[in-house]
């Protein structure tokens, strides 16, 4: 069956049915607008073109729940930008080295603050030593220093998506973590910067 000049809701009847080639049909009609649509927002091809694969990988795996009453295209620019908003919204997650924050509590303070920077940056440290030695290379480079995922995916010879996967999951576990070293105060300032 030719697929080219089908309708979309056309296009979704056959997937829904498992039919690949009406889903390749509609991923060449619709992946170079969502990928310059997504490039707008990340300026990153690499990362705006693995965001349109990702998204056009889920509508495959679950077309059967897409309904073909409505026009195709709406639905995938707004699962696009739902996709950007996540993507835009896990990378805007803060972060400074341990180090400015043990340098700023040491810059003010009494004794017993030193003392307690001094426990928090050995903790930290302590804690960065049970990462895996790829996780904890990949935390290292990014948050001390400062390269960006493109740049530790490129020397490291990554994917941009493994090493923010990397970098997730090292932050949630130091979190997870140094909530057993820390009072309260120093954990509340630990969050705003993790």
């Amino acid at each position: 069956m030719i697929f080219k000049g089908l309708p979309d809701r056309t296009l979704i009847d056959h997937c829904k049915q498992g039919n690949y080639r009406a889903f390749n049909e509609l991923f060449r009609r619709y992946f170079n607008k969502l990928y310059q649509f997504s490039l707008k927002y990340v300026r990153d091809e690499s990362v705006a073109e693995g965001l349109v694969l990702d998204l056009l990988l889920k509508i495959w795996q679950k077309s059967d729940q897409i309904m073909t009453n409505s026009e195709i295209a709406p639905y995938l620019f707004s699962a696009m930008k739902n996709t950007l908003f996540n993507h835009i919204r896990k990378r805007q997650e803060v972060t400074v080295p341990i180090d400015s924050i043990a340098e700023s509590l040491i810059g003010v303070s009494s004794p017993l603050q030193d003392l307690e920077a001094k426990e928090l940056q050995l903790a930290y440290s302590q804690t960065l030593s049970q990462l895996s030695p790829q996780r904890k290379k990949v935390f290292v480079m990014s948050r001390e220093m400062n390269m960006n995922h493109k740049e530790i995916a490129a020397e490291l010879q990554l994917s941009v998506n493994t090493v923010e996967n990397h970098i997730g999951a090292s932050i949630r576990f130091l979190r997870r973590e140094l909530q057993k070293h820390t009072d309260i105060a120093l954990l509340m300032l630990l969050m705003l910067f993790l």
